[in-house]
């Protein structure tokens, strides 16, 4: 692995590593903290769905987003050029990218929250919003509860998806919005708590790789969930967005419908491709019991969004 970390270094012309450290924690690539005498550097090398088609130029799409959020003076890491101009490197059979390294500290999400609102309005105020349909695919229960069918799938929590099938399938239709008209916008599109870093007093956003165009009032009430444990805490995240921007979020369930998408696409990934391992069984647990969370108090989360 050091060998394809030296590797990398060269193709990105970051000189000849003096250090090499692997960073832990990621739920989706491998990671290296890498000293040469050009600086430290964030050697990434990209793992889940890198052989897919459309992966490398849906990444560039996504570096595109976030090279203008850098330039603009959005708080992130600096991404590096690779050598034909994109982010991206095929080396040794891997496809690798590069940042530089901030040093900082994860946040503790409830005591960031009006900072959440507020990095998200900033990037929002790079691109250029438009309107667009919504394309919306719900799921019905009996597709939901297929999940548990999964070989390496253990029983308990194949019971639990099950259980769990006619609220997600609700949960989907409720706040389903297919063909309706949104203002969309270019943006990081996965501003969760784990993709953020406190560095000195700001909020950094890490992790581009899912920047994209987004329904720009889904994204925000995403955030708000992310960065809340209840309807109070995502009425200030809502709140901070809101002040440092002229949009408005409607009280209506499909502005929820991203957050749920995004939620169930997660579960459905990890209940698929990695039910096998520890991790992908907490990852599906958790994002069932936090679509059922949100099927069951969805009323009060409307009620913030009007008082927001």
């Amino acid at each position: 692995m050091l060998d394809l970390v030296r590797d990398i270094a060269e193709a990105f012309d970051l000189g000849t590593p003096s250090a090499v450290e692997s960073v832990t924690g990621g739920l989706s690539n491998d990671l290296w903290k890498v000293e040469t005498a050009k600086g430290v550097f964030a050697v990434k090398v990209m793992r889940v769905n890198a052989a897919s088609p459309n992966f490398r130029s849906n990444i560039e799409s996504a570096y595109a987003i976030e090279a203008k959020a850098f330039g603009r003076g959005i708080h992130c890491p600096e991404p590096i050029t690779s050598p034909d101009g994109g982010c991206l490197a095929a080396v040794g059979g891997q496809l690798a990218r590069v940042h530089r390294w901030c040093d900082g500290q994860p946040p503790r999400p409830l005591d960031w929250q009006k900072q959440a609102g507020e990095l998200l309005a900033r990037i929002h105020g790079v691109g250029e919003p438009f309107d667009h349909p919504l394309d919306d695919e719900p799921w019905d229960a009996h597709k939901w509860a297929g999940l548990a069918g999964h070989a390496d799938m253990p029983t308990d929590l194949a019971n639990r998806l099950r259980r769990a099938a006619p609220d997600l399938a609700a949960l989907e239709a409720v706040t389903a919005a297919n063909g309706r008209i949104a203002v969309h916008i270019p943006s990081h599109g996965d501003l969760d708590p784990k993709n953020t870093l406190v560095v000195g007093d700001q909020l950094m956003a890490l992790d581009w790789d899912a920047a994209r165009i987004q329904p720009a009032m889904r994204e925000a009430v995403s955030v708000a969930l992310d960065w809340s444990t209840d309807a109070p805490g995502f009425r200030r995240v809502l709140t901070s967005y809101l002040q440092a921007t002229d949009a408005t979020i409607v009280a209506e369930p499909w502005v929820f419908g991203g957050w749920v998408a995004a939620q169930g696409g997660w579960l459905i990934f990890n209940a698929t491709a990695r039910v096998d391992t520890g991790l992908g069984q907490g990852q599906v647990a958790q994002a069932c019991d936090r679509l059922h969370a949100l099927h069951a108090s969805l009323a009060t989360y409307l009620q913030a969004v009007r008082s927001a």
